[in-house]
């Protein structure tokens, strides 16, 4: 009787017996599909789905300095064409309400020599 027991016991003990805990609603983030294409001069940026109106931030880096920003009110779809600064290491990024969708570089960024000692480097 007690091996039985032992044996219920354990096999009880090998099954999934509880329930899981409800983890509530996710959170609805804004569905917000924005593609690009970095040019030699310009960026062609491209919203394909916007759930509701809002403002597109783009920012503008050169190295590590913001050098540009805009926003723009969208209320769908639509086509955007940004130019880049002069030549050099630059970055463009895309927001929608605080949220980064999209980062294109344009260039290569300075990168400090490996084998120049710490205390000659510049910065």
């Amino acid at each position: 009787m007690r091996g039985i027991f032992l044996l219920l016991l354990v096999l009880a003990g090998c099954r999934y017996t509880f329930l899981p805990l409800d983890p509530g609603r996710p959170v609805q983030t804004p569905r917000v599909w924005v593609v690009g294409k970095a040019l030699p001069d310009r960026a062609v940026l491209e919203v394909i789905r916007l759930e509701r109106p809002g403002y597109l931030g783009i920012r503008i880096y050169r190295e590590e300095t913001l050098v540009r920003e805009r926003a723009v009110f969208l209320e769908g779809p639509k086509v955007l064409e940004v130019d880049w600064p002069e030549e050099g290491y630059t970055r463009l990024v895309v927001l929608f309400e605080g949220e980064v969708l999209l980062q294109l570089d344009r260039g290569a960024p300075t990168l400090p020599n490996p084998e120049e000692p710490k205390d000659q480097r510049q910065g």
